[in-house]
């Protein structure tokens, strides 16, 4: 009963003298949805609007997926193209047409998968403010629901003179740190990798898949020329290749980005990880606070 009367007296004291209370400043927590390497499009202190850029998981993947999708989506669209011409001589069964239309809607998804993922790994600013804090810098891994960017409402004075980087994995593997507590790094030092003996495997079968696809579509494209091949083969062979490419290509990339380096300039000043310790996707190693 006193706290109500207290809170009322309060309000009445609030309406007759004309004072405001201004609410405290939003603040919001900025996370990526994915796991991947972050690419941050800000600075530390930076004014943003709403709806500024604020940063992305890195797309280099996903660009190859989605080039692959594309020529998938062609070559399946010939195929029912020839399919529905096929069954109509009754040349091939209803099984094998409808074969063919499940293959085009699932190429399609596959595009428009790859695409929403491209689009859902940008991340934008909420409210006009300030980027009051960096977590992760560009080149660190990124966990699924980790925050990234803090943005606080308004002009907000932010201290840049020693940003700290958690500098975290991309992919699960084995550590082996490069650098020492304490330590000087510049930037774009080498800081840990992570094993990549499976990538390494991996990168020998697709680079072999690469290199026989490669022969098929050689030999059928000059076949298709003597009229000795027919052009579904040819065009089977072209999308075999294709995939066999973006396997490769792919892989070649999680092997680079198994190696993190320093953001910036600085010192390292934790490490939560060394040598010889497994670590996942997106989990803390180190942090560098910059000079």
């Amino acid at each position: 009963m006193l706290t109500k009367k207290i809170t009322t007296v309060l309000a009445l004291t609030l309406l007759i003298t004309g004072t405001v209370v201004s609410a405290a400043p939003q603040i919001a927590q900025v996370a990526s949805m994915f796991k991947c390497i972050a690419e941050v499009k800000v600075k530390l202190g930076q004014k943003v609007k709403k709806g500024q850029f604020l940063f992305e998981c890195n797309q280099d993947i996903l660009k190859i997926q989605k080039k692959f999708n594309e020529q998938d989506l062609k070559f399946n669209k010939l195929v029912i193209e020839g399919a529905g011409k096929l069954i109509k001589s009754n040349a091939i069964s209803l099984a094998d047409y409808q074969e063919s239309v499940k293959d085009r809607i699932n190429a399609t998804e596959a595009l428009s998968l790859t695409e929403i993922e491209m689009k859902d790994s940008k991340y934008y600013a909420p409210f006009d403010g300030t980027v009051t804090k960096i977590i992760r810098y560009t080149g660190s891994g990124l966990g699924d629901n980790d925050d990234e960017i803090e943005v606080t409402e308004g002009d907000v004075l932010v201290d840049t003179k020693s940003p700290v980087a958690l500098v975290c994995t991309r992919y699960p593997g084995v550590l082996e740190l490069k650098v020492k507590l304490a330590q000087k790094v510049k930037k774009g030092d080498l800081l840990f990798t992570s094993n990549t003996d499976a990538f390494e495997a991996k990168e020998i079968q697709t680079r072999n898949l690469k290199t026989y696809f490669n022969h098929i579509f050689t030999r059928r494209k000059k076949l298709l020329k003597t009229h000795t091949v027919s052009e579904f083969l040819y065009i089977t062979a072209e999308n075999d290749y294709n995939r066999a490419v973006m396997n490769y290509e792919i892989v070649k990339l999680q092997i680079a980005q198994s190696s993190c380096h320093a953001p910036f300039d600085g010192t390292v000043t934790e490490i939560f990880r060394y040598s010889g310790s497994g670590n996942g996707s997106g989990k803390p190693v180190l942090n560098i606070t910059g000079n």
